[in-house]
């Protein structure tokens, strides 16, 4: 699939009982590029970044790709470009975390990949934390690394939010509570943590879409997972799932276009 579309979300700030920003803002979320490229160092792709105006770029993992021989370079020149314009945050997702906790199969990969991006100004939030302001709204931005066996085929492993609060700590009272965390399937964890928003991907739309029942397979082969693209709810908690931009496990995409998530902030 050479194209991707443009998905839009408006969110309210105060249905969390927090302040909302003085003057609406966007937010673009990138997830599971998987080192694509959209037309020359991804100009397509940056072309409808900037026609969106953000006031930031969230990353939601998965930018590139934990083969034997892994390959990040449309990643790398994209985060370059971006940062020349925006703030970025980025979390990691299952294949950065690969790179990361295998250096016996990878060597240095994940050094060399983090420290560049590094080097362009984005904020690599490796279960940690960003405090920001957008129009005077008060936002945490927060990056969590799941276990990887969270991951695994087979069996779905359990994770509760005190698991969360352990690599995390306590979500922030004040302010808006952004979560970057790659694997939806864990979201009544993150809303009991407290994440007023979570923002993940991972599960590239559910591979093939179909009618009323929507996505049909996860990267980890179960059939039907609950959580695969949109908006979920979970007790006064939110959580957007983007079907990514890239394709990897499988590399098909039926009725299932890549995305590009907008957020509107009001």
């Amino acid at each position: 699939m050479s194209e991707f579309k443009v998905t839009r979300y408006k969110l309210r700030a105060e249905e969390s009982g927090r302040r909302g920003p003085d003057a609406p803002f966007s937010l673009v979320v990138l997830s599971d590029l998987h080192n694509k490229s959209y037309g020359d160092r991804n100009g397509r792709l940056l072309q409808e970044i900037r026609e969106q105006n953000p006031a930031a770029v969230l990353v939601a993992g998965d930018m590139l790709t934990s083969s034997d021989s892994p390959q990040y370079d449309a990643a790398v020149s994209l985060m370059d470009e971006l940062t020349k314009r925006y703030p970025v945050y980025y979390a990691n997702g299952n294949h950065e975390q690969r790179l990361k906790g295998c250096p016996e199969k990878y060597g240095d990969s994940y050094a060399r990949y983090s420290d560049t991006i590094r080097s362009f100004g984005v904020h690599l939030l490796e279960n940690g934390c960003e405090h920001v302001e957008f129009w005077h709204m008060q936002v945490a931005i927060w990056g969590y690394e799941l276990p990887l066996e969270c991951y695994r085929r087979g069996r779905m492993r359990a994770l509760a939010a005190g698991q969360v609060e352990s690599a995390l700590g306590e979500r922030s009272q004040k302010e808006y509570n952004i979560l970057l965390a790659h694997n939806p399937m864990y979201f009544p964890a993150y809303a009991a943590w407290g994440a007023d928003l979570t923002l993940s991907g991972h599960m590239h739309g559910g591979i093939v879409r179909l009618p009323v029942l929507g996505g049909v397979i996860s990267p980890q082969f179960r059939l039907f997972p609950k959580y695969t693209r949109g908006l979920y709810e979970l007790d006064g908690k939110k959580m957007i799932v983007s079907a990514g931009l890239g394709s990897h496990t499988i590399p098909l995409r039926i009725n299932n276009p890549a995305q590009l998530v907008v957020l509107d902030i009001v």
